[in-house]
């Protein structure tokens, strides 16, 4: 895919000057700050989390869905904080705070449908986590952070169509027209993808560097030059859920898939077919936000 390869410092002013890329949510910037005092308690925790109604609902949701399948339904948050862990908690209070800020602009946003886009998120969520605990280059890497990438992969699609929906219409109406690609197409209408935007909303929220280039390199891992490994993974993941007829948007087109990200993963495409069912059962027992 061409592409003009451009500085992390001249996206970050392209995108803010594009869209309006929102700030971390309160609750995850208390969350780290207090998960960095040694002697913060789950209560803690607990009430800085439960001070976000919509948080905590959707933690509550997360927690209680068939994939973590605990013996008992966890009622509250404090009890929720218990059973997860701080670290743990954090990767689901982002998780969390993905569907509270984000579901909302979904339904209005112009051409996203939400079941599908939660759908598709979900799925990629999902596959870059199976992926991921088979990557060697993955295992010194929280599962759960490949999870939470390939949930924000396509978050940039949603500030891209809130910021210009006309725009946005027009220009997906000539890519599934003309068979381009929506990237492609992205680019030539504003200068930079729903995968850039994607990527610096990722670095507000304070996610790592790599999994921030996983973001704005799924479509294209070849020009990741900081971690191929991570950007292959989620590219990956996203073709996964394509195959499986999980799109995003119906009708667009995807660009190709990369076949070296095979190796960079460090899987075989035989082992990735036998992973297949358990993604499959994973999805199915993961809580969405639709």
């Amino acid at each position: 895919m061409e592409q003009t390869t451009t500085s992390s410092t001249n996206i970050l002013k392209l995108v803010n000057s594009t869209v309006d890329v929102p700030e971390m949510p309160e609750v995850l910037v208390r969350l780290k700050e207090a998960t960095a005092i040694p002697d913060t308690s789950v209560g803690d925790l607990a009430k800085i989390i439960s001070a976000d109604p919509a948080v905590s609902t959707n933690i509550l949701r997360i927690i209680n869905s068939a994939y973590y399948g605990l013996q008992a339904r966890v009622t509250s948050v404090n009890l929720a904080v218990s059973v997860m862990g701080f670290d743990m908690t954090e990767k689901v209070a982002l998780q969390a705070a993905v569907y509270s800020a984000f579901a909302s602009r979904c339904e209005k946003a112009k051409n996203c449908h939400p079941t599908s886009f939660w759908r598709h998120a979900a799925y990629v969520g999902v596959a870059a986590r199976a992926l991921a605990v088979k990557s060697e280059f993955w295992a010194d890497t929280h599962p759960e952070d490949a999870y939470v990438a390939g949930l924000m992969h396509d978050i940039g699609k949603i500030l891209l169509m809130e910021s210009s929906p006309a725009r946005y219409l027009a220009m997906w109406g000539r890519s599934a027209h003309s068979g381009q690609s929506e990237v492609e197409s992205e680019l030539e209408e504003f200068g930079c993808t729903h995968a850039d935007v994607g990527s610096v909303l990722a670095i507000k929220w304070s996610m790592p560097e790599d999994l921030a280039n996983a973001i704005r390199y799924h479509h294209d891992p070849v020009r990741d030059s900081l971690d191929r490994h991570s950007s292959s993974l989620i590219h990956l993941a996203d073709q996964l859920a394509w195959r499986a007829q999980v799109p995003s948007v119906v009708g667009a087109h995807l660009p190709p898939l990369d076949q070296d990200a095979y190796d960079e993963i460090g899987v075989t495409p035989e082992q990735v077919d036998q992973l297949l069912p358990r993604i499959q059962d994973d999805f199915a027992a993961s809580e969405l936000a639709c």
